[in-house]
This record gives C-alpha cells, structure tokens and sequence, in this order.
C-alpha cells in the first residue's frame, strides 16, 4: 500500500533499514477489523495506534494511557486491508488513529503526512 510507504518516509527513524517491513505499529485492544469499523462508524472514534516496527517499551505505553489494558497487539500492513492509518498525535513516539480506506480518508492522508513531518521527533535511544 502506497500510503504506509508515504508515512515512513515520513517518520523514518521509527521504521529503520532491517526492521520488520511490514509492522505498522502496536496497540492494546481488539485486533479485529469489525471492531475498528464499528469503532468508527457506530462510536464516532477510532482505534489509536502507536506507530514503528520497535515494539512499544512500558513508558510509550503509559504515555498513550493504556499502560493497564491488556495484551500488546502487532499491526501488520495485512491487518489493515481495507483501512487507512491517519495523524494521532506525538507524544513519546507518533501515534495514528485506523480509519476504513475510502475517498476521504485519502482526500486528508496528505494532510497527516504534514502533521507527521512538522511533529517528527527522533526515537529516544
């Protein structure tokens, strides 16, 4: 999918030369597409994502206030079909909400890349 390579490029230093190619990131929740979908479409809210193929340490957990949920979830590019990654927020590491890919998710990715660029913090050591 073009757009996960655009949001590397992105956020490069959370996806190094050698990491694992297709881990979008990581999350503590469902890792069920209906779930996400329904997130979006009933809730008016998406699941959040924190984003890198470096697994999460304890601290980016708790930053992202869910530090006591439950199991860690690996999100492959897979996991996504049919859904599209936009801006979350930067906090200790970058984070994106998954929405369902249609016309407007993509009419606003662009946008998300600049958030993403003008937020870029480098990963902690």
């Amino acid at each position: 999918m073009a757009w996960f390579d655009d949001l590397k490029a992105a956020i490069p230093g959370y996806y190094p030369a050698g990491g694992l190619p297709n881990v979008v990131g990581y999350l503590r929740g469902a890792k069920d597409p209906g779930v996400w979908r329904n997130m979006e479409q009933v809730g008016n809210r998406n699941q959040m994502i924190i984003l890198g193929s470096r697994p999460p340490g304890p601290q980016d957990w708790l930053a992202a206030g869910v530090a006591q949920r439950g199991s860690d979830q690996t999100i492959t590019l897979t996991d996504l079909a049919g859904f599209i990654v936009l801006y979350g927020g930067f906090v200790r590491r970058p984070w994106g909400k998954i929405y369902v890919l249609d016309a407007e998710a993509l009419q606003h990715f662009p946008a998300q890349l600049a958030s993403w660029r003008s937020n870029y913090k480098p990963p902690a050591p």
